[in-house]
This record gives C-alpha cells, structure tokens and sequence, in this order.
C-alpha cells in the first residue's frame, strides 16, 4: 500500500487501494492541493499559532502547509491540531506522523471538547447526519454546544461548520469546504442565522464546474471564508467554473465578482437564489444583440436511422457505392475533439474508418445503389418514425455546410466547433447559418462562443436535465445573447486570427486569448 512522501499527494494511491463502499461510509472526498492552498492563504495571513483541521483525511493542508510557496506566510511556530476516525486513512499520512508540529487525534471531532483555535480549515465529511454511525451518542452534547436540536437529515458538513465557528478564537479566521445544497435547506437555516447574526461570513466562492475542479464529486461545492471580527463588512461572491481559473489564482479574497451587504443575505432564502440574480445582473453587458440578427442556428441533419445513412468508408466500398451517392457529415459528437474541422481533420476520419460518409442520393438508378436501399428495407429501415414520412423515404433534406457548429447536449463547456470543411452536421450538432453580415464576422462569433463570458452568457438559454445533462434547442441558441456589430467589429484582427491558429492545436491557449479579446467588450460596459 503506497504512501505520500512530504507534501505530495498520496490520493491517487488512497482511491486505488480503496473500496467506494469505504469512502462512502466515512463522507470523504479530496481537495485539491491548489485549493487547499488558496484556502490556507486566507487563515495563514492573521498569523495564528493554533490551526485546526477537524477532518484530517489526507492531510493535504497539512502537507501544503510545508510546501515553501505557503511556509513563507507563517511568521512564527504554530501547533496544527487534527482529528479524524478512519484509521485506513490516516496510515497514509505515517510520512508526516511525527511532524513536531502536528498532532493528529485518531477521534471523532464532533465528540470533542476544543477551545481556543485562531485558524480552522476543513474538508468535512460528507453525509447525512442520520448515516453517521454515532449521531445518537453524540446528539444531545452537539445541540448543547451549537445551540440548537438537530434534524436527521442535517449534513454532516453543516454541523462540523457550526461546532468550528463557536471554537474559533475572537480575530480567527476560518475556510471550509461545503456542498452548496446546505445554504438552500430547512436544516441550513440555523448555520445561515449564526453566520449573519454573528458576522462572520466573508466570501463565497461557488464552484460552477465542480467534476472540473473537484473531480469524483455529484454536488455543487462551495468554500466559505469567515473570520470572527464582528465587523459588518460586504460579503464576496466568487464564482469559479474551470481549473484554469484556479491555477490563475493567488489569493481568494482578492478576486470576487460582486459584493453584497450582510442584511441582503436572509436566512430564510435560498442563497441560490440570492448568488444567481446577482451574478446575472452582473454578467450581462449592456448593448448586446440576439444571434438572431447575424442569422439562425438549424438542427442538424436527421436521417432517423443513422446505421444507414451515415457509412464509414469500409461500407461504401462493402456495397460498390460510388462517389457521387454520398457526402461527408459529422454524425457523432465524439468524432469532434478540437474547436476546428478542417478538410485534413475530416480525412484522418476517413483514414481511421469513422462513419462520415451520409447517404446522398441524386439517382438511384444503378444497380449497387438499388442493392443498399433494398438492403435498408429488409432491416425495416423504410419503416422508421421519419423515414416512413418522406417519400421516397431514403431521400434526405439537403444542406450547404455550416461554417459554425454548437454541440446540442454537453455537462461542462458546450462544444463549439468552426467548420472549414465541406462536411454537414447530422443531429448531434446545431448548424449557425449565417446572413450576409453574419458570414463576415463568423471568426469573432466563433472567438464569443469559446470566451468564458460566451460560454456563461449563452448556457442561460440552455435546458436542464438530470444528472447533470444539459441541452439546447435551435430556438434557445438564436434568442441568446451576443455581442453587436460594433463590438464584434472591434475586435483585433490579428488576435483574432491567432485564436483560429491555437484552436487547431491549444484549445487553453485560444480559450485563454479569446477572454483577453472579450475583455474590453464586458468591461468597457
């Protein structure tokens, strides 16, 4: 069984030499070393002696805290106190053990008597209190100490928040991890009470794309800034929605996208409520027009029966198809990984034998032809829901390329893809089809779309699904904002053109200068 090494991160090894069923039973979930670093910048920078993790786990602040970037923050000798109750876990952090100045207590954090902490950073566990196996034990001493009875469908994470901040010292600062849902239930509204009432909070950072960020997690995260000074001071709102983001980062309280008065958060409201209407507002520039007014987005091509319309070249050559009863199409998401289509990317398809050939029949005189559609009509292709409304049913609509796609269903990002081929898209892709004015800014669209602003402006539009699938209808992508000709027109140029040239081979690095190019756009109003 492997074990980390100084401030390395031996989660990989945890996740491999242990069950689901495990981490499950004890609510774990890791943070990610340049989180707990932005974490720990915060509660480092009021020089306490006394730092508190109550869920040790990995012990990745720990081991951040070593790391000479974060070392320098501390000016004087400090005692880190942890707990945790999965021995498992703690024998991967034997490495660190004997630290002098870490002292790890193999004890259920909730059933301890703490006083006196300056700092309190925590990823808690995460689970409903009626699952954890020592609630009723522990019951009556956590309601005397937070205040207040206890539902059984609290989460976990709420109550280790709760008994942390009534242990922080007067000056102390706090930074914790929380799955979002806390802030919008019945069981959160004694956490959100105490947080107001007491002044503590300071910032949310709410993270958008949390399988980005925090991989492995089915929740939405958000870490929480406190510190105990009884100041009434505007609340930061941060939203974050990609690791880039994060890399880029150097300190969390300096980096926010609103503030908020203290009374506007209410603790009978569901803070979603509250971070969504404000970040809207925030987001949307004023002047920009509808996609609709550079032209329209179309569905894509529908066969209704896909495994005999769209033909890898094995196929064609299978059944003697000649060259002038097909066209080439793009009849899978997957077959897309990058921003751009081009003739040369379309052959490598072709090479690696990929269904993008579609069935184009202009005459289905020859007799190889008449051989494939009698062959579509044994496998009842004929008889389809869509086929069997177009007469003769293998005659399919017809379509000039679209110069810009938009992928219909996506998690995360939305897939954008700029076509410079002669290929069509089939279902899997929504086609722009631009008007006159529309054609000759097609690249600034295009650089829009892949900019974090276009993406976050555009995904308003979108349709929610479960499990965290979302979709866009040719409707949704045509009422979606946009910026107006005079904006697009603006553009640099030649930046412009060096986005085209990444996106063929560093997606970052043309997400990366499409934010610059739409910088001027959001901040000049």
């Amino acid at each position: 069984m492997g074990k980390g090494m100084g401030n390395a991160d031996p989660s990989s090894d945890y996740l491999l030499n242990t069950s689901v069923q495990h981490r499950k039973t004890y609510g774990q979930f890791f943070t990610p070393p340049r989180v707990a670093r932005l974490m720990l910048h915060w509660v480092l920078q009021s020089q306490p002696r006394r730092i508190l993790d109550p869920a040790f786990g990995l012990g990745v602040f720990y081991r951040e805290l070593l790391s000479p970037e974060v070392r320098t923050l501390m000016a004087s000798a400090y005692q880190f106190i942890t707990y945790d109750i999965d021995p498992l876990i703690l024998s991967y952090s034997q490495d660190i053990a004997s630290n002098s100045s870490l002292q790890i207590l193999t004890e259920d954090y909730l059933n301890a008597d703490i006083q006196g902490v300056d700092a309190i950073i925590c990823n808690p566990p995460y689970m409903r209190f009626q699952k954890f196996l020592n609630r009723q034990e522990l019951r009556p001493k956590l309601e005397e100490r937070i205040g207040y009875k206890l539902k059984g469908n609290s989460n976990l994470a709420a109550i280790f928040l709760m008994k942390s901040l009534a242990e922080l010292n007067p000056q102390g600062r706090l930074a914790f991890i929380m799955p979002f849902e806390c802030f919008n239930t019945g069981y959160g509204l004694p956490l959100k009470q105490q947080l107001l009432r007491n002044k503590l909070l300071k910032q949310i950072i709410l993270v958008q794309n949390e399988q980005d960020v925090f991989p492995n997690v089915l929740t939405t995260i958000c870490i929480i800034l406190c510190e105990k000074n009884n100041k009434n001071e505007r609340v930061k709102l941060s939203s974050m929605d990609s690791q880039s983001t994060l890399e880029g980062l150097r300190d969390f309280s300096q980096w926010y996208q609103a503030q908020l008065p203290l009374e506007q958060l209410c603790g009978e409201q569901k803070w979603s409520a509250v971070f969504e209407s404000t970040m809207v507002k925030l987001m949307t520039p004023t002047g920009f027009c509808s996609f609709s007014d550079y032209g329209r987005f179309q569905r894509g091509i529908a066969t209704g029966a896909n495994a005999f319309f769209a033909l890898k070249p094995s196929q064609v050559e299978q059944f003697q198809l000649g060259d002038d009863c097909w066209c080439y199409c793009i009849s899978k998401s997957q077959q897309i990984q990058d921003f751009m289509l081009t003739n040369g990317r379309l052959q490598q398809l072709v090479q690696g034998d990929k269904p993008v050939y579609c069935l184009d029949i202009l005459n289905a005189e020859t007799p190889e032809l008449k051989a494939y559609i009698s062959f579509g009509e044994e496998c009842g292709y004929h008889q389809r829901y869509l086929t069997k409304m177009r007469h003769p049913w293998y005659k399919l609509e017809r379509r000039q390329p679209s110069p810009l796609w938009v992928g219909v269903f996506h998690r995360q990002r939305f897939k954008v893809v700029r076509n410079l081929s002669n290929a069509l898209n089939l279902t899997c892709f929504h086609g722009f089809y631009p008007n006159p004015f529309g054609a000759s800014v097609i690249d600034k669209i295009f650089v829009y779309l892949i900019s974090d602003m276009g993406q976050k402006l555009v995904k308003r539009n979108q349709r929610q699904y479960g499990n965290g699938l979302d979709k866009f209808e040719p409707g949704d992508l045509n009422q979606s904002l946009v910026p107006n000709p005079e904006q697009l027109q603006g553009m640099d140029e030649t930046k412009v053109a060096k986005v085209l040239h990444l996106a063929q081979e560093d997606a970052l690095g043309a997400i990366a200068l499409s934010n610059q190019l739409m910088e001027p756009i959001y901040s000049g109003h």
